[in-house]
């Protein structure tokens, strides 16, 4: 140890002689120079970070989750420029964690970069740290002790960095940070604006808009750079948690280091300059929370009497006047023990909702149910489509994407139908207000008589504001309406909310309520190209879980086979 402490300190590093356990082999402070023959009985060697080494630090990459290796590979990967000009010393520590060591003008104290969520004792999580420094004031045993082995370059040529390219070192290990906790504001407690807003669809995509208008830029998938910064990572989002922006730079007013913030939080700060009072009036307004309760007087209310006999006896149910059975336009094929089942899913004069978490692929479920329903027969030996020939004609209405994302939509639906179909008609709406777009989807319904099913993606933007009660009934109502009068079925997407699986405000359990079926789509576990399927709720039979994934040709595709055509029955 002696002679190891005689090689650190020519190259200008203090050593501090430790025992086993790594603590400091001292009788008094250990913050100070040591002399050579205070390491005569030394068992283990620390070295001295900060000043008193000439600006050494050290990243610490701990082993608790056995995720160091990774890590450290991530490390290396993200910060090769800087690694293949520097060579970096990188020893593994005697619990399988690694150190980076390197000298710089500009040191801090000890800092913990990037934790991962942990259960505690207590049954609450807690942060553990993944990447940590040992800088100003602290220490790290390393080579020779028991256990430290030099596993990259030269221990003894430890190499001088700039604080930029320290600070970018620094960030990216920050950037695999997975555990904060969000205070919440006043205005986000539960039922208030913030809170509403912030489990709705579009407060992501708002929040993305509103950080490159304010001068972030997104330099990679969730990782961002602040304004007047040219390179380097200063926030991520999503990352850290879902669906907050969480910054870690000291220079990004009016954004505090180390905290993350909710979308109702970011837009406070960046649009109405931290009034978040004046903020949540806005989205009061937006989302409709401050109409009043009472429904306006409906037109029905101004019939006469003679009117409201000839609705009523319109209405009345005769039953010496034999009712059909609404026909299947759709089933899906399942086991049932030995046998082949179809089940019925989809029927005219009714309507249906596909529900999941923002990018869960609902969209892709849509299409192959709209596939399947163009084709008119098997698609995957899993959907069987049986629309009436009089009633061959499929819409799809899109009021979300760009015109761009649009048209590859309905080219992937055409590819799965297999046939360009005369009968098939697609259309973008987003430009247009939420009466304006169900004013054009009723029109197409008076001028197209044979029209047997219509996608809608996505319900919310034919709705003025999502959490109004009287907004909620007209869509629903509208729906009712256009099934019966039009003998169709209707088939929309609907967002759910980000912290449970509930469909989001009263547009969505109005539409949940009322709807034929509900179908839930959701990510796998682990996965970035797969999802599963389920029956929530259904009036027919619940078909089972099964699951797709996007192939290499942009496809959605069943993750299993299915290889039976005949089925042994039918359930309707």
């Amino acid at each position: 140890m002696k002679d190891i402490a005689t090689r650190y300190k020519a190259i200008g590093i203090s050593c501090l002689p430790c025992k086993l356990d790594k603590s400091p082999d001292v009788t008094d402070t250990w913050n100070r120079p040591f002399k050579l023959t205070e390491f005569e009985n030394a068992k283990a060697i620390g070295l001295m970070c900060g000043k008193i080494s000439g600006g050494l630090e050290c990243i610490d990459i701990d082993n608790h989750q056995k995720t160091a290796k990774e890590n450290l590979k991530l490390l290396i990967d993200e910060i090769k420029p800087l690694y293949d000009k520097y060579k970096f010393p990188i020893e593994q520590t005697q619990g399988g964690g690694y150190h980076l060591i390197y000298k710089c003008d500009y040191i801090e104290g000890n800092q913990k970069l990037a934790s991962v969520p942990i259960m505690g004792k207590n049954k609450k999580w807690i942060g553990d740290a993944i990447f940590e420094t040992r800088g100003e004031g602290g220490y790290f045993v390393a080579y020779p002790s028991p256990g430290y082995i030099v596993i990259k370059n030269d221990i003894f040529t430890i190499p001088t960095i700039t604080k930029d390219e320290r600070n970018e070192i620094i960030s990216v290990c920050k950037s695999y940070n997975t555990f904060i906790t969000v205070v919440n504001s006043e205005f986000e407690q539960k039922d208030k604006p913030g809170d509403l807003y912030n489990n709705t669809s579009e407060s992501i995509s708002d929040m993305r808009s509103i950080l490159a208008s304010h001068g972030w830029k997104e330099i990679e998938k969730n990782r961002w750079t602040r304004p007047n910064k040219s390179k380097g990572i200063s926030a991520t989002l999503g990352s850290a948690a879902p669906n907050i922006f969480y910054v870690f730079s000291a220079n990004a007013y009016p954004f505090e280091p180390n905290k993350g913030y909710t979308p109702f939080q970011v837009m406070g700060l960046l649009e109405y300059n931290g009034d978040f009072k004046e903020c949540a009036k806005r989205l009061s307004e937006k989302l409709g929370l401050n109409k009043s309760k009472e429904y306006k007087k409906s037109e029905s209310i101004e019939k006469t009497q003679d009117e409201k006999k000839i609705l009523l006896q319109k209405s009345l149910i005769d039953l010496d006047i034999p009712i059909e059975k609404p026909p299947v336009i759709l089933y899906i094929s399942d086991f049932s023990g030995t046998s082949t089942v179809h089940k019925r899913v989809l029927t005219l004069g009714n309507f249906s909702a596909i529900t999941g978490k923002a990018k869960s692929r609902k969209t892709y479920l849509l299409t192959m149910l709209s596939g399947a329903l163009i084709k008119n027969g098997n698609l995957y030996n899993k959907f069987y489509a049986t629309l009436p020939e009089n009633k061959r004609q499929v819409l799809y209405f899109d009021t979300e994407q760009g015109l761009y994302d649009s048209a590859n939509t309905i080219k992937r639906i055409e590819r799965l139908a297999s046939v360009k179909a005369d009968y098939f008609g697609a259309f973008n709406i987003r430009e247009y207000s939420p009466l304006e777009r169900c004013e054009l989807i009723e029109y197409a319904l008076s001028i197209c008589k044979n029209v047997g099913f219509i996608a809608i993606d996505g319900v919310a933007d034919l709705a003025k504001a999502i959490n109004d009660e009287e907004e909620a009934t007209r869509v629903t109502g509208l729906f009712l309406k256009w099934t019966k009068v039009y003998d169709c079925h209707v088939c929309t997407i609907i967002h759910q909310n980000k912290n449970d699986n509930f469909a989001t405000g009263h547009l969505g359990s109005s539409i949940i309520k009322k709807a034929e079926i509900v179908i839930s789509v959701s990510k796998e576990k682990g996965s970035l190209s797969h999802s599963n399927v389920s029956c929530d709720y259904s009036r027919g039979i619940d078909f089972d879980d099964f699951g797709f994934y996007i192939n290499d040709n942009g496809l959605p595709e069943l993750s299993e086979k299915v290889f039976h055509n005949t089925p042994d029955r039918y359930i309707d």
